[in-house]
Parts: C-alpha cells; structure tokens; sequence
C-alpha cells in the first residue's frame, strides 16, 4: 500500500478544506431552489419602460432626432469635394489668330492648340460659409426645440404604457384576490353542506336543502375554472404589455397594502397636469420651433458669405502650369424671390396654431388631472364603504347560518347570505384596485415618475 506523500496533503472528512467545499456546494443548491422573488409593481414599470414596444418607438424617434440635429450641426463644417477623371476630346482645342500683312505678304491665321485630345484631370475643393448672418443657428434652435418636443412626446407614451402595466398588474392581482374570496366561500359552504348533511341525518331539513347546498359548491367549482382561464390571459397581456414573452414566467406578490397617499390637491393636480404633462411640454417645445422656424424663414432676405479654396491638376502638354491652387471670397445672395414672404406668412400661421395648440392641450391635461383625482377619491371612498359592507355581510352570515343550525330561518337564507358575502368581498377587492389604476392613470396625466412615487411613499391611504 502506498502511504500518501508528505509534500501533497490529502483531503480527510473533517479537515477544513472538505468543509468548506461542502458548505459552498450547499449554499450553492439552496440558491438555486429559492423561489424567484415576486415582481413588485415598481419593477414592472421599469421592466415596461426598458421592453415594451413604445419604449423602443421612443429610443429610435430619439436616435432620429439626434441625427437630424447632428446634419443641422454639418452646416458648420466645410464641405470638401474631388473630382476627377479622364477626358476624350473628337478635336483638338485650338486658338486661331488674325490674319497678317508683312511687307506686301499675307500671312494666314496662325493655329495653336490649347489642349490635349485625351488628358487626365482632377480637382479638390474645400467650400465653406463663412457667414450666413444667424441662419444656421436658427436653425439648429428649431431642430434641438424638435428634438425636445420628440423626446417629450415619446415620455408621455412610455408613461402611458406604464399606466396600463400598472392597469393590468392590479388586474392580476384582482384575480387572485377573487380565487381566495372564491377559497373563503369553498369553506364556507363546505362548512355549511356539513351542517346540511347532520340535520338531514336527524330528519330536521328535507333533502331540498341537501341538493341546494350541494349545487352552490358545484357554482364555486366552475367560478374556479373560468378564473384559471382569465388568470391564464391576464398574464399573458401583462407579459406584452411589459415587452416579455407571452408565455415568460411571472410571480406576482399575493396582494398589494394600500394604496400611497396622493399628497396634492385636485387644484394641485391639474397646476402639475398643466405644468409637467408631456404632451404640454412637447407642444411647448414644439411651439419653440415653430417660431424659430419664423426667423429662419425671415433669413432667406440676407445675403450669406462664402469661401472657397481649391486645387487642380489638368494634364496638358500645351501649358507650363499644369497645377492650379485657387482661392475665392464672394457674396451669394438671391436679390429676387416671389415665394419668400409667402414662407414667412406659412410659417407664422403654423406658430400661431401650435401656441393654440398649447393652450387647448394645457386645458385638456387640467381636466384629465381633474378628473382621474376625483375619480381616485372616489374609489378610495367606495372601497371604505365595501370594508363596512364585508363586516355587515359577515355578521349577517354568521347570524343566518346559527338560525338555520336552530331551525329558524330556511337554508336557502343562509346561501343568501354567503352569496352577498362573496359578492361584498368580490367588490371590496375591485374598489382597492380599481384605486390603484385610477392612481396610476392620475400619475401618468401630471407628469409623475411612476416607480420612483410607488418605491420612495411611505404614507398609504387610510
């Protein structure tokens, strides 16, 4: 047998090295059988800002706005030019003088060629203006004013869409608030099918009760299925809406606290609306080009500057300077244009339409505002009136169902009972999220960074 050597320690079970290993290895398959953490409501907001499809519209109607800026920014540059080539000619260019008289002697019309019948050639030219009297830089204001309008509009799209992935992240857990009402009214009539069952037992009800009881859990059987299939859907939609596979896997938490308080005013809320809305700030930026187109049509009425530096090559046996380097400053204006005025009155009209724009914008961003915070207050409210309505049904339940084990009241007044039970928590449950949406679609109107307000408020609507 060989003993192991002294200079390569073997591994025993016990020794520190074994171990660790081991401790590694566990922790390593205890991380792989942790259950995904479920997606929090600010998550999928941003998840829906990075994937969904009116994200990426926005980045590439950004990225087209930054090259259309970038082409006004090239009007600084000079523009720099060659052109070449080779040149056959059928006659040889000629210069043919006058006649002459020389001592009684007519001499003929003297004929010097001035260029080759077949000759390279080439030329480079740089061409620059100088100065066009603010031309490009009204120009470059109206395309960055676009620019912003862009980015602007496309915010208020990605907003939007983050409205309806919070529309429809409430809507899923609403679905799963139904399944435990749906569980809730299981046992209840579970519980009531027993009481059924024992007093049928002892002659005191008839079968008739045994039957109704009985077909009430059949309803809550089949309740169950449709709403696995409208699980099923919803978190399809809620997978689109966010830019995810259809069929990714999604762990939702299995209910949201209350709502965070709104910490503004309807008054507030439609100032902000009109302030911060995006559609109102994209018109304004909007509104800004316009006029700065104005004054860029008002330019066409001043000359601009010009530059011009050049060098050619002319393959020519008949000229000793083949080489030409050539410099040029000049005035390039159009004295005379009909269609000038005319642009500068289209384009009045156009800033004064977008400032109109504006102002009906403005107002209908006040009045969404408006609305969707009286709408939210009003599902706050309705969803405090339904707590008292789930409290009263419960009590009446439980009242109805000790009469019934006494024999005074019908068991068809007990199923009466937990049926407006259900139906109270049914409504309890649309109110709370039915004031989550209505929240969002408010966030969205003035302008609010929506996972930022859901992460960062501590204060929840009482």
């Amino acid at each position: 047998m060989r003993n192991p050597s002294h200079g390569q320690p073997a591994l025993r079970r016990g020794s520190p090295a074994v171990r660790a290993l081991l401790t590694g290895a566990a922790l390593l398959l205890a991380a792989a059988q942790l259950p995904a953490a479920p997606l929090t409501l600010p998550e999928a907001l941003r998840t829906a800002a990075r994937n969904s499809l009116k994200a990426e519209t926005a980045r590439v109607e950004r990225a087209k706005a930054l090259e259309e800026t970038a082409q006004v920014k090239s009007l600084y540059l000079p523009e720099v030019e060659l052109d070449g080539g080779h040149l056959n000619l059928q006659h040889q260019p000629k210069l043919m003088g006058e006649p002459l008289t020389i001592a009684g002697m007519h001499v003929g019309p003297l004929v010097s060629p001035l260029a080759d019948t077949s000759s390279w050639r080439w030329k480079l030219s740089v061409n620059y203006l100088v100065y066009d009297f603010g031309k490009r830089g009204r120009a470059l204001d109206a395309v960055r004013s676009k620019e912003a309008a862009i980015g602007a509009r496309e915010d208020g799209e990605v907003r939007r869409t983050q409205a309806e992935v919070a529309s429809r992240y409430v809507g899923l857990l609403h679905l799963k608030a139904q399944r435990r009402v749906l569980a809730q009214r299981r046992k209840a009539i579970e519980d009531h099918l027993k009481i059924v069952k024992d007093l049928y037992q002892q002659g005191v009800v008839a079968r008739n009760d045994l039957l109704r009881t009985e077909v009430a859990l059949r309803t809550v059987g089949d309740a169950e299925r449709a709403l696995d299939s409208a699980e099923s859907g919803a978190r399809e939609a809620l997978n689109v809406a966010m830019g995810l596979d259809p069929a990714a896997a999604l762990e939702l938490p299995d209910d949201l606290a209350a709502p965070p308080a709104v910490p503004w005013t309807e008054t507030e809320a439609r100032a902000r609306a009109e302030a911060a809305n995006e559609g109102v700030k994209a018109l304004q930026a909007k509104v800004k080009a316009l006029d700065s187109q104005v004054a860029l049509k008002r330019g066409d009425y001043t000359p601009n500057i010009v530059a011009s530096a050049f060098h050619s090559y002319e393959q020519n046996t008949w000229t000793p300077n083949p080489n030409q380097n050539g410099l040029y400053l000049g005035v390039s204006w159009k004295l005379f244009d009909g269609a000038r005025a005319s642009r500068v009155r289209a384009a009045a009209s156009e800033a004064e339409l977008g400032r109109r724009q504006l102002r009906e914008a403005g107002h209908q961003a006040g009045n969404a505002a408006a609305a969707a915070w009286r709408e939210y207050q009003v599902a706050l409210q309705e969803a405090r009136t339904s707590e008292a309505n789930v409290a009263a049904s419960e009590e009446n339940f439980r009242i109805l169902e000790d009469q019934y084990r006494e024999g005074l009241a019908p068991s068809s007044d007990a199923l009466d009972a937990e049926a407006l039970l259900a139906d109270s928590r049914f409504a309890l449950a649309a109110r709370r999220y039915r004031a989550y949406a209505q929240q969002a679609a408010l966030l969205a109107v003035i302008g609010e960074d929506l996972p930022a307000f859901y992460e960062r408020s501590t204060v929840k609507e009482p």
